[in-house]
């Protein structure tokens, strides 16, 4: 669908209308994927760091269980 200058030349203003209406429809679709797919990557990110820190948390609460206010251990099994 390419056409040399000479063949552009010769296409009616309606045809060329048509062809630079084509072409801005691609651009426009090719842009709007590429900002989807960029929001995409950040929340990904986003979504990753806030499970990271909600691990490192979970983790710090298991380390020390019995620093907790109004947490009782009861020693039935030593403590590991």
């Amino acid at each position: 669908m390419l056409y040399s200058l000479n063949e552009l030349r010769e296409l009616s203003p309606m045809r060329k209308l048509l062809v630079a209406l084509l072409l801005a429809i691609v651009l426009a679709q090719i842009v709007a994927m590429a900002m989807i797919a960029h929001s995409q990557v950040r929340k990904a990110e986003w979504r990753e760091v806030a499970e990271a820190q909600q691990r490192s948390q979970v983790a710090q609460r298991q380390s020390r269980p019995a620093e907790r206010e109004g947490v009782m251990t009861v020693g039935y099994t030593p403590a590991r």
